[in-house]
């Protein structure tokens, strides 16, 4: 519901607006208005008016405000007042190329107010803030719909999605935030129009998909499973191959149960669970690398070696392998795991307690013997062997059958050249 208030303007911004004032109005316009009445967080303040980025410039010029960039093309210019920093926009028509990228191939400024308004997404985010006279002009009964909590096109919604594929997961995200429900014909247009998410960055898609995630902790209104419904509409929208996942609807079940932390695990777990690829390691490679989401190379291993490391404690990989292999990141795997199965996350909680507490080395790294001391203690040892020679030295210590001191391990090398020569 709205919270009947009168929305905040700093006195930077009532001074901006005293300058535009001899030249024309300035509107706050978007996410500004909509939060500030419904009594939440505020968002990004967006300005709007009539004038166009070289006449603002020019206006501004001697005065306290600084135009930190400005956009011909688009009829932008951002600027700066001390801490504050607006987003000024002339009114304008915008003219796309074909496709769902929402690329504007050119715009027409415009006198009107109502015809910037067509531009805009959805009624509640054409809301336009009059700061000099402290009123709201809502062209699309924006207030009414925020009233009955609805998130739903300003125009014919063909018309609005037809080319931003953007606006589809713009809208989802909306809804799942704060818990609106979409407009009956608003959703169906974007079902119709579902496929123009191909035309979508990975980029933009994987910071969407991640704000839906994190829906929950947007606002203060936000509900605990507000992600649910925003995976909800990309099960019936039938969004997941426009997200490289090729099947049309997902189980929803480990991201029901995992912390917001570790929601982008939890709904990898439940697409892997959906899928059932051949090799998951394989498959998170090309899920989140260049034939996907194209995230970098450290955050995609990183994933990998977690959710592998989930799935091999769920097929009960020997103690001292597993933690060979996921020491270093078993806090992530414990807390997705634990979700999964208490009893199995105390077994292996159990074991990783004890290899801290006894200060066992679970990496070749942490042996007191390097391949430098294994070339000038036993020379005769081809270097091609000395991952191995390590690696079996890193069980017997890890197994408490050698001391982890250099000397030791050294002799240990020695005998086991002498022997295996003999």
């Amino acid at each position: 519901m709205i919270a009947m208030m009168k929305i905040f303007v700093s006195k930077n911004l009532k001074d901006l607006s005293e300058v535009f004032a001899k030249h024309s109005k300035l509107f706050i316009v978007g996410g500004y208005v909509r939060n500030s009445l419904l009594g939440i967080g505020n968002t990004d303040i967006d300005l709007a008016g009539n004038l166009t980025p070289e006449k603002v410039a020019h206006i501004l010029k001697d005065t306290k405000f600084e135009i930190v960039s400005k956009s011909q093309q688009l009829g932008y210019v951002k600027i700066k007042c001390e801490n504050e920093v607006y987003e000024y926009t002339a009114f304008r028509k915008d003219n796309y190329y074909n496709g769902g990228t929402h690329k504007v191939q050119s715009i027409s400024y415009v006198e009107d107010l109502r015809q910037d308004a067509m531009r805009r997404d959805f009624t509640i985010n054409a809301l336009y803030y009059d700061i000099e006279t402290q009123k709201i002009i809502d062209i699309y009964s924006g207030l009414l719909d925020l009233k009955n909590e609805v998130v739903r096109t300003v125009e014919v919604p063909g018309y609005v999605l037809a080319h931003d594929g953007t606006r589809i997961l713009r809208m989802i995200r909306l809804s799942s935030q704060l818990d609106f429900k979409i407009d009956f014909s608003t959703l169906a247009a974007a079902k119709k129009y579902a496929h123009l998410l191909h035309d979508v960055s990975p980029a933009k898609k994987f910071d969407e998909l991640m704000a839906i995630l994190r829906s929950s902790t947007k606002y203060p209104i936000s509900w605990r499973k507000a992600h649910l419904k925003g995976l909800g509409y990309f099960n019936d929208l039938r969004l997941w191959n426009s997200f490289f996942v090729a099947t049309n609807r997902v189980h929803l079940k480990m991201v029901k149960k995992v912390s917001v932390e570790n929601m982008f695990y939890g709904l990898l777990i439940d697409i892997i669970d959906t899928v059932n690829p051949d090799c998951i390691e394989y498959f998170i490679k090309d899920l989140l690398g260049k034939s996907g989401f194209c995230l970098p190379n450290a955050q995609i291993q990183n994933t990998n070696n977690v959710i592998c490391g989930y799935y091999d404690a769920l097929n009960k990989m020997n103690n001292k392998q597993y933690f060979f292999k996921y020491f270093n990141c078993f806090d992530q795997i414990g807390e997705i795991l634990m979700a999964r199965s208490k009893k199995l996350y105390a077994k292996y909680k159990f074991f990783y307690s004890y290899i801290i507490k006894h200060k066992l080395p679970t990496h070749i790294k942490a042996l007191d013997i390097s391949g430098d001391d294994i070339k000038a203690n036993c020379p005769q040892i081809p270097e091609k062997k000395y991952a191995s020679v390590l690696s079996g030295l890193l069980s017997r210590v890890f197994d408490g059958e050698i001391a982890n001191q250099k000397a030791a391990l050294i002799q240990e090398v020695k005998n086991d050249f002498t022997n295996n020569n003999n």
